[in-house]
């Protein structure tokens, strides 16, 4: 399909003199925006089932993405009421930098993943915007900034106590920088885009390039691994998250590179097509949110590997296991590194996130793995050798309430 649900209701042309227009606070705006996006995500998927029944018997696309967009105006009118029905706030709704993520995926390698990873922490993000007006008694926040012509600005946040996510979006009239198919935040004095935790410097996560959307802006989602974060120096901090309810991220970006994907210079390198140096500092406060966290227990154990329980959050399923040391019979893994998944009951793996693991004296190790998690009941964790011809070593199934 050449357009997702977001860009089509940017073309619906609707009548709302009808509708009153009314303002909203940031956390209205939320209960609206995820009331929505649960519904589009829902509509998106019968629509390809529409669409490739279509396809089937012959039948123009057109008229399939004609109904989707007729329904998606609908959608705006019926769940947000007169306030969501404001032409101005469904473009607010529906143009964000998640909507622009998965349209960019779509006919990329990794389509599918991100594409479910973009929806689902999407449907779960909050505004930043909220999170500062939440905090009106603190200062300092800057949610977007601006040098050399080059404007960066933070819209959404996603952090559970395991994992944070956070959208930007890069805007210029730099005519060379808007030539590129991606913009590359380059390393400064040995160290790559800088980020923040407490005031304790992290090991660089900002690696993603900014991509190009439709509408001529750049965006980028980046995660930061909380599960297990490191320093520059590569050491373990505890940022004692169990202690704390928010913890306020600082952002520095320096250099910016743009970069044709598809056009490679004489050493094989990606064809750039401009440079801005300058100095972006953003600064925004996020909110551990671990009101629906939900631990349960599972205990199974198959030939010496254990799955000891898991943790769902509003996007992510956290699993702990205790894995042998599979250096040592029955393994006899010289490397002690066995391939893991955690997959649905078709045998898909789900999405991986993030991982910590601890490895004990004995060769044993305790780990926890974080993958995306979409409500499904019955899983199944997979332990398989890296052989040329992979043998499993577990395939242990369990249920999450």
């Amino acid at each position: 399909m050449g357009k997702n649900i977001y860009g089509l209701l940017n073309e619906v042309e609707t009548d709302f003199t009808e509708y009153e227009e009314l303002e909203l606070s940031s956390q209205e705006l939320e209960q609206h925006k995820q009331r929505i996006m649960m519904e589009v995500k829902g509509m998106e998927n019968r629509l390809s089932k529409d669409s490739n029944r279509a396809h089937r018997q012959g039948r123009r696309k057109s008229k399939v993405w004609m109904k989707a967009a007729g329904v998606a105006a609908a959608c705006v009118i019926a769940i947000g009421g007169a306030a969501a029905a404001n032409p101005v706030l469904a473009k607010e709704l529906f143009s964000d930098v998640f909507g622009k993520l998965i349209q960019n995926a779509q006919g990329e390698k990794y389509e599918k993943e991100e594409t479910e990873m973009f929806t689902k922490i999407g449907e779960n993000a909050i505004a930043v915007q909220s999170e500062v007006e939440s905090r009106q008694d603190e200062e300092g926040f800057i949610t977007t900034a601006e040098s050399n012509g080059v404007s960066v600005s933070v819209s959404d946040i996603y952090c559970d106590g395991y994992v944070l996510y956070f959208t930007a979006t890069l805007q210029t009239e730099n005519e060379d920088l808007n030539q590129a198919d991606g913009i590359v935040l380059e390393a400064k004095d040995g160290r790559s885009a800088g980020i923040t935790l407490e005031g304790i410097e992290m090991e660089g996560y900002s690696t993603r390039p900014f991509e190009k959307s439709e509408d001529g802006t750049f965006v980028v989602a980046n995660q930061i691994d909380l599960l297990n974060p490191t320093d520059m120096n590569l050491q373990a901090v505890d940022l004692k998250l169990g202690e704390k309810d928010s913890i306020v991220v600082d952002w520095n970006v320096w250099n910016l590179i743009g970069y044709h994907w598809d056009q490679w210079g004489s050493n094989g390198d990606y064809e750039p097509t401009g440079r801005v140096d300058g100095e972006w500092h953003v600064r925004f406060p996020v909110t551990i949110d671990k009101s629906v966290n939900e631990t349960f227990a599972i205990n199974q154990e198959q030939n010496g590997i254990t799955v000891k329980s898991g943790i769902k959050t509003k996007a992510g399923l956290v699993l702990e296991v205790e894995l042998p040391d599979f250096r040592q019979e029955p393994y006899n893994d010289p490397y002690n590194d066995p391939d893991l998944a955690i997959c649905d009951a078709q045998g898909n793996a789900l999405q991986w996130m993030n991982q910590k693991s601890d490895l004990h004296e004995d060769g044993t190790s305790t780990m926890q793995i974080m993958v995306l998690y979409d409500g499904q009941e019955d899983l199944s964790f997979h332990v398989t050798t890296k052989d040329e011809e992979p043998v499993s070593l577990a395939e242990i199934g369990f249920q999450v309430p």
